[in-house]
């Protein structure tokens, strides 16, 4: 009686870890693979949203994240729509067809480095891929300038090319026909730090590079809008007219 007594005893923790419920709000839904980059996406049933995360067959890379709300039922459905290279740059458009987010991402087939993102809100295409409509060299920084012709969304790619490096990434609107060139139109250089300023004539956008030409660093993308007139970035600056006096009409006085 007293070994049975024990043996109850004993197995009273066992049946109170059975009896806890554990349940999990992120699940795997999906996977996408093309060459060494590998997309895996996430959805977060708690805050009905959808996540990709990015990473590079490579030593020593880091993988990067970007979420979207999903539609009812957590469903996606993720294909590469167009892609470019330029020697060990690689960008590629990612569609997803049943939230309607394309999805660019730029990365290094190299080791050390991280892929960056940029999502945006898209209505299901015609024509999907994306166009490279301008390319700018100045010493070791390459800036390619990429046009989504579906979303009249630009994008500039910076990319350092010496071992290790990451790319930047940054989109915006487009205003322009796509016709214009990119040009640099200022430089700093201070010690082994980079400044050069970038101008994309076709989309009035003046963007600040800046990076250090060493083994293993990212450059860094900061945008202005550029208005005809006025220097970059002054455009918000500028005080808005006064509003006109308001004209009243009165009766003439009666005798």
């Amino acid at each position: 009686m007293k070994r049975w007594l024990a043996c109850l005893l004993a197995a009273l923790p066992m049946a109170d870890l059975a009896a806890d419920y554990q349940s999990t709000t992120l699940v795997q839904t999906g996977q996408l693979r093309e060459s060494d980059l590998i997309v895996r996406t996430v959805t977060d049933l708690e805050n009905n949203s959808v996540c990709l995360a990015f990473y590079i067959r490579t030593v020593g890379t880091s993988p990067a994240m970007t979420c979207y709300d999903a539609v009812p039922g957590f469903r996606s459905e993720l294909h590469q729509v167009g892609h470019f290279t330029d020697g060990k740059l690689v960008v590629r458009k990612l569609h997803d067809s049943v939230n309607h987010v394309s999805c660019l991402v730029a990365y290094a087939s190299t080791e050390g480095t991280s892929p960056v993102i940029e999502c945006y809100k898209s209505r299901e295409p015609a024509k999907r891929a994306i166009v490279r409509k301008g390319h700018l060299q100045q010493g070791d920084l390459h800036v390619h300038r990429i046009v989504d012709p579906e979303t009249t969304k630009t994008c500039l790619v910076a990319y350092v090319a010496v071992g290790g490096t990451s790319p930047a990434l940054t989109c915006y609107d487009s205003v322009g026909n796509g016709q214009g060139g990119l040009e640099q139109t200022g430089e700093l250089r201070e010690g082994d730090l980079l400044v050069r300023k970038i101008r994309d004539n076709d989309n009035r956008k003046e963007c600040m590079i800046t990076y250090v030409s060493t083994e293993g660093t990212s450059p860094f993308v900061y945008c202005l809008d550029k208005v005809a007139g006025l220097p970059a970035g002054q455009a918000a600056a500028a005080p808005a007219p006064a509003p006109a006096p308001a004209v009243r009409f009165m009766p003439a006085p009666t005798r």
